[in-house]
C-alpha cells in the first residue's frame, strides 16, 4: 500500500534489484513505442498539489491516464473526498498495484483500476483528469481529451499539452504543473 504521509514511493517495497528492473523496463517499453511514458513515481507533494490545483471535491470523478502503482486514485478518494477515482494502466504490475492498494485502503469501493490504454478511455462521466505522461504522450491523448465535458479539468503535472494555454501553472518541488480547461480541448483553442 501507499503511504499517506511519506513521499516516498511504493515500489520502495520491492528488493532494490526488482526496482531497478521495473524501472528499466518501462523506459525500454516507452522507448519502443509501446508504451506514453515511463513509469516514474510521482512524490507526495507534488501528487497533493496536482490535486490542489484541480480542486478536488467530494463531487469530482477523477481519472487518472496511467495511474500506475494508484496513488492519485488514492489521494484524490482518501485525502481530497472526491467521489470517485478511475485509473486506466497497460502495465500488468502496476495495474495490480493499484487494484491492490485501494483494497488495502479500503477505498476499493471508489476505486476502480482498468488495464487498458489510455487512448481508448471513456471520459464522458470525468470531472478531472490527471496526467503525468510526455508530450508525445499528452499529445496522442488529444482526441480522447477532446471527449471531456466542457467544464472538466486537466491537470499535467511537468509536460504540458502543445497547442494549449493552461488557464494556471505553478511551480511545485522544481518541475511546473499545469491546469487546463476542457472546453479549450472541444473547441480546439489552442494557442
Amino acid at each position: 500500500p501507499w503511504p499517506s504521509t511519506d513521499a516516498g514511493d511504493a515500489e520502495d517495497q520491492r528488493p532494490r534489484a526488482g526496482r531497478a528492473l521495473a524501472r528499466e523496463l518501462g523506459w525500454a517499453r516507452f522507448l519502443l513505442g509501446n508504451r506514453l511514458a515511463p513509469f516514474v513515481g510521482t512524490a507526495l507533494p507534488v501528487c497533493q498539489a496536482m490535486l490542489r490545483l484541480a480542486s478536488v471535491g467530494k463531487t469530482d470523478r477523477l481519472v487518472d491516464l496511467g495511474c500506475g502503482d494508484g496513488r492519485l486514485l488514492i489521494l484524490a478518494t482518501r485525502d481530497f473526498g472526491a467521489e470517485r477515482a478511475l485509473g486506466y494502466e497497460t502495465d500488468t504490475g502496476l495495474a495490480a498495484l493499484a487494484r491492490t492498494s485501494a483494497e488495502v485502503e479500503g477505498l476499493a469501493s471508489v476505486i476502480e483500476v482498468r488495464q487498458q490504454d489510455a487512448c481508448t478511455a471513456n471520459l464522458s462521466d470525468c470531472t478531472i483528469v490527471t496526467l503525468y505522461l510526455s508530450t508525445g504522450g499528452n499529445t496522442k491523448l488529444l482526441p480522447v481529451l477532446a471527449t471531456l465535458p466542457p467544464s472538466a479539468r486537466i491537470v499535467s503535472f511537468h509536460w504540458p499539452i502543445e497547442g494549449f494555454t493552461p488557464i494556471r501553472s505553478l511551480d511545485q518541488s522544481g518541475t511546473k504543473l499545469y491546469l487546463f480547461s476542457a472546453g479549450d480541448f472541444q473547441a480546439g483553442t489552442g494557442s
